[in-house]
């Protein structure tokens, strides 16, 4: 019987394939530009998801710029968001490596620190430039919502939501420890509260089970900012982990009876929105997505262990 991390990998490798499928066969008009492509249009109408809008000659961005980098797991959260609520947006990428005194000043601009270090994802929307990924999302959330089509959550559920989303993202700083451990030790005790942090954010999903009525998003039926603000790091964690930690996600949640955490990281990985950015990452990149990932994350490793890593 297939364990349940090699389910997880067949079910999005499947959707990817869809996705890719689907991107392959988009209207000209719905590419994301660099600098000199045509303005995005709407994403999930462009795998074919959603019934693409059009006026005259379609649908073009007007007065939103999305300024990002293929990769930022923190910036993918707010793209995303356009892309759920099917907004026009042009979407503009940088190398952080290598950053432009355009990006700098753009970023100077909204900083509440103009001399900090520029960072993404930076939304200009009617003439205002936004920075701060939980801000730009939450605004975007408003923004662009329209009838029939909303991410916010409210109530029960979304108390619930939220409170799992602030726990799971305490396992960020975490795997960013995983990651810079220069021995065994520290290592260790990295794993150590990382799974601890998973068991927590499983048992939020457990207090809240009543209030989503058996819904698989962390606010039941409806995908919200709950789901967005932590799922942009299950990609990383499970692919980055594994390449430099020898830690696997998926059998680590079942080895500590975390079903609930791994029923909502089914569900979210397998969102259309999701599936489209990894095609998008992997066209902006020239990479699969997953090394992409490991690229990314690599400047925080400067040790390997000798040693395979299993969480206990």
């Amino acid at each position: 019987m297939a364990s349940s991390a090699a389910r997880g990998r067949a079910s999005i490798a499947r959707a990817l394939a869809r996705g890719r499928e689907r991107v392959g066969r988009r209207d000209a008009r719905a590419r994301a530009r660099t600098s000199d492509v045509p303005a995005h249009e709407s994403s999930l109408a462009a795998m074919g998801l959603t019934p693409e809008r059009r006026t005259g000659g379609g649908v073009r961005a007007t007065g939103t710029t999305f300024t990002t980098s293929a990769t930022c797991p923190f910036a993918h959260r707010c793209w995303l968001a356009l892309t759920e609520l099917d907004a026009g947006y042009d979407l503009e990428l940088v190398n952080l490596e290598a950053k432009t005194e355009a990006f700098e000043t753009l970023f100077a601009r909204a900083a509440p620190d103009a001399r900090a270090n520029p960072s993404v994802p930076i939304l200009t929307h009617d003439g205002t430039i936004m920075v701060e990924s939980a801000l730009i999302l939450k605004y975007i959330s408003e923004t662009f919502e329209r009838e029939g089509k909303s991410i916010r959550a409210s109530g029960k559920t979304g108390y619930y939501g939220q409170l799992f989303a602030d726990t799971f993202q305490q396992c960020v700083p975490v795997f960013f420890k995983m990651l810079r451990a220069t021995n065994e030790a520290d290592l260790g005790e990295a794993v150590d509260a990382f799974v601890a942090g998973l068991k927590k954010a499983n048992r939020v999903l457990e207090l809240g089970a009543a209030a989503r009525a058996g819904g698989p998003y962390a606010c039941g039926e409806q995908f919200t900012t709950c789901d967005i603000m932590a799922m942009t790091f299950v990609p990383r964690f499970e692919i980055v982990l594994a390449h430099y930690r020898d830690f696997n996600l998926r059998e680590t949640l079942a080895r500590n009876e975390c079903s609930a955490l791994e029923k909502w990281i089914d569900a979210v990985s397998s969102r259309p929105s999701l599936v489209y950015t990894f095609g998008e990452i992997e066209r902006l990149t020239g990479k699969t997505h997953e090394q992409a990932f490991v690229d990314h994350f690599a400047k925080f490793v400067t040790w390997r262990s000798n040693e395979g890593r299993v969480a206990t």
